[in-house]
């Protein structure tokens, strides 16, 4: 008995349960925005063919991702073992609808191997911007019906972020001075997280670098775009062609990318998608049942494939005794 209730008390601990939990919450909330027995109806009627390419296209995306974040964590020299890894990931992506919650796997890496959130955060950054790349690329090029405006000010944001990353690293050297100039102890810790994220960056913003984290973010981005068109023509959404799904998807996930995750996915991207697809012609209820139905298949799709690892790798995080011995142990060698 005793060993039972140390296993569930491991189990239920809230750094893993209550992300959960709360994507749980958040993806109730969305179906309350529309017809839901009508989009339940439309999702059991896909055949089982559209469900398998979804679930192929979220393991492609999933591995496409989980490559960059690898390369990127080796090119600023953190070294993590596979176990710990695929945890933080497999949290990363289950959690990734949250606020702020594509930072819930650094704060994994640090939970269970003491990595400097501020260093891995680098890897997060870079991901986001070459995700931010792709999109406003594609929008500039493509565009949106009726929406001129969607082209300028996709170029606009590109432009900005160009700038924007170039003169964070630029000033770097400047930044060092400031932080060592701060007296209280929370700013300081604070800005050298920033500080560590910096040079990260700085390590990321190679070309080569920047050219492979781009090209695989535009195929993990084209996986995800080719399961939303398979799922909306699976939903009799005949008239609905690739480009205009891909471009349907992108806008909703353009505005999320610009928020940088302060404000959930869940519900934003679904009204988004919904005013996209009017312009391609598409009607609001249609729309929004097409967004919401594949949010069940995708979210599906990728629970499917990441709870079994967070099931498996969970003990990767120490508990607090395990915690407290750790430091004990480095204060004694120190």
């Amino acid at each position: 008995m005793p060993k039972l209730t140390e296993h569930l008390r491991h189990m239920f601990k809230p750094q893993v349960i209550l992300p959960v939990l709360l994507a749980v919450a958040l993806l109730a909330f969305a179906f309350s925005l529309g017809n839901v027995h009508k989009v339940i109806a439309r999702v059991g009627g896909l055949p089982w063919q559209v469900l398998a390419i979804a679930l192929a296209a979220a393991a492609a995306y999933l591995a496409c991702k989980a490559a960059q974040l690898k390369l990127m964590l080796t090119r600023i020299d953190v070294n993590i073992p596979p176990r710990p890894f695929w945890l933080a990931f497999a949290v990363g992506e289950l959690t990734v609808t949250l606020p702020l919650g594509m930072f819930s796997q650094n704060w994994v890496m640090s939970a269970s191997r003491r990595i400097h959130i501020g260093r891995s955060s680098a890897a997060t950054v870079m991901m986001v911007l070459a995700e931010v790349a792709v999109v406003f690329l594609f929008l500039a090029v493509v565009g949106i019906p009726g929406w001129p405006e969607v082209r300028a000010l996709s170029v606009l944001v590109l432009v900005a972020v160009a700038i924007l990353l170039s003169g964070v690293l630029l000033f770097e050297h400047k930044a060092r001075g400031l932080v060592a100039r701060l007296r209280r102890p929370w700013a300081r810790r604070g800005a050298e997280a920033a500080l560590e994220m910096v040079r990260g960056l700085r390590k990321l913003s190679t070309p080569p670098m920047l050219a492979f984290s781009i090209v695989l973010a535009a195929v993990y981005l084209g996986a995800l775009t080719i399961a939303f068109w398979c799922v909306g023509r699976g939903m009799d959404a005949h008239q609905l062609g690739y480009l205009v799904a891909a471009t349907i998807y992108m806008f909703s996930l353009a505005v999320i990318l610009v928020g940088a995750g302060l404000f959930s996915q869940i519900g934003t991207v679904e009204l988004l998608g919904m005013l996209a697809a009017r312009a391609w012609g598409i009607d609001y209820t249609d729309g929004l049942a097409l967004m919401l139905g594949f949010r069940i298949v995708w979210t599906g799709a990728i629970w499917l494939l990441c709870l079994p690892i967070v099931a498996a790798m969970w003990r990767e995080i120490p508990s607090r005794d395990r915690r407290r011995s750790a430091n004990r142990g480095q204060e004694i060698s120190g």
